[in-house]
């Protein structure tokens, strides 16, 4: 039967000089929760040993239990005790219970100091460890207006006595300059003393490829992003009838161009797997033709496939398009209406292109100091708009990019009634070509995708063009096989059409028929001004001598400025291509007379022809283009 305070005063007080005093006098300190009673109960202690004549022998004893007791309690602890916890802890020192969270120092005389980490119910649930930067985070629950809450913040938050108040007075948790250090110290403690049941659990802020494992299919991996993107994440999932989806969009895929938007969208998926750069398939035509709802068709394979969810209106800034690509990673980003960003881009969508495909957000400097993560990405990019995309003086390197159809006609027949089933039934197939690809056979992706890179190559295309019609036609015989058994896959003959060829991607080769076209188109202008009844009434850009194109320095350096062409860069590539003259001292300026002027000029070399073959390698007979083995 444990004896009461008096008690205990009382049998100490009848001590015989030699006889210890009993441990159960301390023990009971550390039992009394109230501090007022806890001092005057040492008081009476110390007293009674005062007037026993061994009030050294009782500090000295006193000091080293209490000391002693209170470097154990640290070590094994006491537990949480909050009514309804989500779980219990080990929290060392701390007295954690429904009236707060305390604990009890002794001072240097091992006289008791109070000190309180939270008036309120609180501690440490989750500890969350993201694979792709290895940085921590933490989940709090708290009880506060009659509820158990749960916040997750950084680490760093929870280790800075600035941060901590910053960070989670906000929501209401009872902490301040006053308590913010103790509360550090708390939590710290139930994490340090807890690690098994505060194990981190793999966490990651985005979608896609996690090694072999898929977010947000991955069981194992626990989502933990920021709410800018909450409307994408929410919405990749899958809902109604996958036998709906399979039965509409099988009559769809008749149509080729709206087949390979599909084929685009499932392909996002494996350029991680294959180790290839991001890819652009741009749909244009008028309006009316339904690019909007071959868009929604298109995503409905991964999740809900409505405005503003998993297809975005472009009307965003740079850095709005960067972040959602780096946060959808594995997933094909759709943008509907392209030219709502016209402006933003005077016009030239070049720049974004090699943004976007090359996969890397730039840098950014962080405000206090150093530089934030890098973001990267890798899928493809579905755009629509009423116009093409790349112009005819864009960069080699965005058309490179870039697989442009043109429509001329609907897409699909009835684009209401096929919006609102695809918005109904949606986020199956996607699941399924992922799990297909994780069991399959190491390699067999990668060979089949190389045996069609090869078979494209032998074309009259870039590697770059070749690399992205190899993925979806790769990804449109896995749709084939998994979804859709009855079709044949699309042959590289019926889709050969939209591939660009090297001359179309060659900015070198495309300003020199530029510049052929501009001067055939401008005859007047070569004519000797000087002569009789000559037409030139104006300007003189130079002459043609037989089979040279004798053009002044500026005039052309001026055009080829204004159409988008540099002409350091063009001026090298047609040296190679044997398109320019060259002085004896192998100058590319000509300093000559041009109808009696002296000035700069540069000598083109104008193309020949070579009997009945024009200079796309098609045989020309009777007004008609036929190919060669034909």
């Amino acid at each position: 039967m444990e004896k009461s305070k008096d008690e205990l005063l009382t049998g100490i007080s009848a001590l015989k000089p030699t006889e210890p005093f009993p441990d159960e006098i301390f023990y009971e300190i550390f039992e009394i929760e109230d501090n007022i009673e806890r001092t005057q109960y040492i008081e009476s202690l110390r007293n009674t040993a005062r007037q026993l004549k061994r009030v050294t022998e009782f500090n000295n004893l006193y000091k080293s239990f209490v000391l002693d007791y209170a470097q154990r309690q640290k070590q094994t602890g006491n537990k949480t005790q909050f009514t309804d916890q989500p779980l219990e802890l080990i929290c060392g020192e701390w007295t954690a219970n429904d009236l707060g969270v305390r604990t009890i120092r002794y001072d240097k005389n091992a006289m008791p100091v109070p000190f309180q980490a939270c008036s309120h119910p609180i501690l440490p649930v989750e500890i969350l460890k993201n694979v792709d930067t290895a940085e921590e985070r933490i989940t709090l629950a708290y009880f506060k207006s009659a509820a158990w809450q749960t916040i997750t913040v950084d680490r760093s938050v929870c280790a800075n006595t600035n941060k901590i108040v910053d960070a989670l007075s906000q929501f209401g948790i009872e902490v301040t300059s006053d308590n913010a250090k103790n509360m550090v110290r708390y939590i710290s403690d139930c994490v340090g003393l807890n690690p098994l049941t505060l194990n981190p659990k793999k966490s990651i802020n985005r979608l896609g490829w996690v090694g072999n494992s898929f977010t947000p299919y991955a069981d194992d991996i626990r989502y933990e992003g920021d709410m800018d993107y909450e409307a994408i994440f929410r919405n990749v999932k899958e809902a109604g009838s996958f036998e709906t989806w399979l039965n509409l969009c099988a009559g769809l895929r008749k149509n080729v161009p709206l087949r390979m938007m599909m084929a685009a969208s499932f392909a996002s998926v494996l350029l991680e797997p294959l180790k290839v750069l991001p890819f652009v398939l741009h749909v244009w035509g008028t309006t009316g033709t339904c690019k909007t709802v071959a868009l929604m068709v298109s995503m409905s394979i991964w999740g809900n496939p409505k405005m503003g969810g998993l297809v975005k209106t472009m009307n965003m800034t740079r850095n709005a398009i960067m972040r959602n690509a780096a946060f959808l990673c594995s997933i094909p980003f759709a943008g509907d209406e392209l030219q709502t960003i016209k402006d933003k881009w005077q016009g030239n969508f070049d720049q974004l292109i090699y943004q976007i495909t090359e996969g890397v957000d730039r840098g950014r400097a962080r405000a206090y100091g150093g530089v934030e993560e890098t973001r990267t990405w890798k899928n493809s990019f579905l755009f629509t708009r009423e116009e093409p995309v790349t112009k005819a003086n864009s960069g080699g390197g965005s058309k490179n990019r870039v697989i442009e159809i043109a429509i001329d006609g609907p897409l699909v027949e009835d684009g209401h009634y096929v919006s609102s089933i695809v918005q109904e039934n949606y986020g199956f197939a996607g699941r399924k070509l992922v799990e297909y690809i994780q069991e399959a056979e190491e390699g067999a992706l990668t060979e089949r995708y190389r045996e069609l890179f090869e078979q494209l190559c032998h074309l009259d295309t870039t590697d770059k063009q070749a690399m992205a019609m190899a993925c979806i036609l790769l990804a449109d015989e896995l749709a084939a096989e998994l979804f859709f058994p009855k079709e044949q896959p699309l042959e590289i003959r019926q889709v050969s059409q939209y591939l660009q060829s090297a001359l179309e991607v060659d900015v070198a080769e495309r300003a020199y028929q530029s510049v052929l076209n501009w001067a055939a188109k401008n005859p007047v202008r070569f004519e000797d001004p000087k002569a009789d009844n000559s037409p030139n009434k104006g300007e003189v850009w130079g002459k043609i001598d037989g089979e040279i194109l004798i053009l002044n320095r500026d005039v052309l350096l001026g055009y080829l400025e204004q159409n988008g062409f540099d002409y350091t860069a063009v001026s090298r590539k047609w040296n190679d291509k044997g398109y320019l003259k060259k002085t004896p001292q192998s100058k590319f300026i000509h300093n000559t007379k041009v109808y009696g002027i002296k000035s700069s000029y540069i000598k083109l070399i104008l193309p020949q022809d070579d009997d009945n073959t024009d200079r796309d390698g098609f045989i020309v007979s009777d007004g008609q283009e036929t190919l060669p083995f034909d």
